[in-house]
């Protein structure tokens, strides 16, 4: 786009260029009327000649101008001027997140506050209906403060159905590095779209670098939709596993595996970051549980005090022994008395050492004390018998089965490894548009999103393809 420093659009006269996007170009200009400056974006010249666009661009930005958020760029105005289509926003000198992040992570502190401002902002305009289509770090301004301004909104859907002629030289809607999957099918974009680019925001605040990358714009897109995410835990080791399932989540292949609202992925993140040992706490119940279940192994040492205890109710089985010994032979001698009464003078004599008889079992009594040293022979049995927990104990064995789990679980991962795929092939219709003609030929296909692409036959790796203006340069 031409320098338009000097020109006057409007009440506002551009003073200075600030930079130039892959849609627009941003000027630092003047408001006399309420002496201040302003940022201006100002749209291609030939925006300007599509009715349907500028049609578009109208309705667009009187929404935009609708939106109040401490977290998004307002818009002051909009309008036309010799032939440019333009937006008016406040002017913020602060700079934006990509200059801020400069390929290395954050602190966590830093992380949770940008995310949940741009989540913030990102789930009030999404329930005014309203998404935004292009989340990248550069649309992430800073102020003085360090505050987060959403900008651009809108821009992309402004742009999207331009003109089937600027798709067909090879023009993208979105930032590759950012785009979700369904974007890059082109399919239509939601909310969801928006969660997934905040995801792969957070995947490099964390890491320092993007997800997917790739020679080719073509390329990164097709990764985003085909190749499987590396965790972000084997670039960083100190992100909790939870914080990580936040990441994973937000960057599911599918829409409806991510998170449902911005605002759900901020609570997550922030649940995540204030108990990221979380997981790690509630994992160790599971192993008190198992030693909970051992403690039966400690009974047997219980058990084999009952020996002592045995020995001791042994004593006193053999004691009352005693006692009906004593009663026995004392019942014996009555009834030998009784029975040698009728001789006479010889009961007497037979009956006299029947005392001396009836005092052994008191030694008895108290012999038997030793003779309990032998009678834990039996309950010894029992002690053995007791140990048999520890045969019931081998169940516990089975807990580190669910430590498996986790392993089966990671191996769906594995096989898209094993065959990655390369996305710098050109679409298999491009290669028959060009079968049989010469270097240099004209040719025309329709591309996988259904855009009519217009180039060149060139040479691609031994073979001829159709290469729109501004593609990628053959391969070699």
């Amino acid at each position: 786009m031409e320098d338009l420093t000097g020109r006057q659009f409007g009440p506002y006269r551009i003073t200075a260029p600030l930079g130039e996007g892959g849609m627009a170009a941003v000027y630092k200009a003047y408001q006399p009327s309420v002496d201040r400056y302003v940022a201006i974006k100002v749209l291609p010249q030939h925006f300007a000649k599509d009715k349907q666009f500028v049609q578009r661009f109208e309705r667009e930005a009187k929404v935009l101008a609708k939106l109040q958020h401490p977290n998004i760029l307002p818009v002051h105005d909009y309008g036309q001027s010799d032939g440019y289509t333009f937006i008016v926003m406040p002017l913020v000198e602060g700079g934006d997140l990509s200059e801020m992040m400069q390929g290395q992570k954050l602190p966590s502190s830093d992380v949770m506050r940008i995310i949940s401002q741009v989540g913030d902002a990102l789930d009030y305009a999404h329930a005014q209906g309203v998404v935004h289509r292009d989340i990248k770090p550069s649309n992430i301004l800073m102020d003085a403060r360090g505050n987060c301004l959403l900008t651009d909104f809108g821009l992309a859907k402004m742009i999207a159905g331009a003109s089937e002629k600027l798709t067909g030289t090879g023009f993208v809607v979105g930032t590759p590095s950012y785009m979700a999957p369904e974007q890059g099918l082109g399919e239509p974009a939601d909310g969801r779209s928006d969660i997934y680019a905040l995801g792969v925001i957070l995947y490099e605040l964390m890491t320092g670098e993007v997800p997917f990358q790739a020679e080719t714009p073509i390329a990164i897109v097709m990764k985003h939709i085909h190749d499987p995410l590396m965790p972000p835990r084997e670039f960083q080791a100190d992100i909790s596993e939870a914080v990580e399932r936040v990441i994973l989540k937000a960057l599911a292949k599918d829409p409806n595996d991510r998170f449902a609202t911005a605002g759900e992925m901020v609570g997550a993140l922030q649940a995540a970051m204030e108990n990221g040992d979380a997981p790690a706490v509630t994992s160790t119940p599971e192993p008190l549980t198992h030693i909970s279940k051992v403690k039966p192994l400690k009974k047997p040492a219980a058990a084999s005090k009952k020996p002592a205890a045995a020995a001791g109710s042994g004593g006193l089985w053999w004691a009352i022994g005693g006692i009906m010994a004593i009663v026995l032979v004392g019942v014996l001698g009555l009834g030998a008395w009784l029975l040698l009464g009728r001789n006479g003078d010889e009961a007497p004599a037979q009956a006299a050492p029947l005392p001396t008889q009836t005092a052994l079992p008191p030694t008895e009594t108290s012999a038997p004390l030793e003779l309990p040293t032998q009678a834990p022979v039996e309950p010894t049995a029992t002690p053995t018998q007791v140990v048999l927990p520890t045969s019931t104990q081998q169940p516990t064995l089975p807990p580190p089965e669910p430590t498996a789990l986790p392993q089966s679980a990671e191996q769906p991962a594995q096989p898209g490894n094993d065959s990655p795929l390369s996305r710098d092939e050109p679409p298999l219709e491009a290669l028959r548009i060009c079968q049989g003609q010469s270097a240099g030929a004209s040719c025309q296909f329709t591309s996988p999103m259904g855009d009519t692409i217009a180039g060149t036959c060139q040479q691609i790796r031994n073979q001829f393809a159709c290469i729109p203006a501004g593609g990628p340069p053959p391969l070699r």
